[in-house]
């Protein structure tokens, strides 16, 4: 049995005004987004410090917390 069997239904020819419309919104796709140069992503090593200093102080509290067996 094969893997791919084609539909029955008839096919029609692409819409001719559809393609020259979709033609005519190609260079709008290229263009650069209003704006673009505006935008100003945030620095990242401020989310970085705050994660490494929590990251820490929730290790410290853990281990003040749970201390865990001495060895002698």
């Amino acid at each position: 049995m094969p893997a791919f069997v084609p539909s029955a239904a008839p096919r029609s020819a692409p819409n001719a005004a559809a393609a020259s419309a979709a033609a005519g919104m190609l260079p709008l796709l290229v263009v650069q987004p209003a704006l673009a140069e505006d935008y100003m992503m945030p620095p990242s090593w401020p989310f970085l410090l705050i994660f490494v200093v929590l990251a820490s102080a929730l290790l410290v509290v853990g281990n003040f917390i749970f201390p865990g067996e001495r060895k002698a």
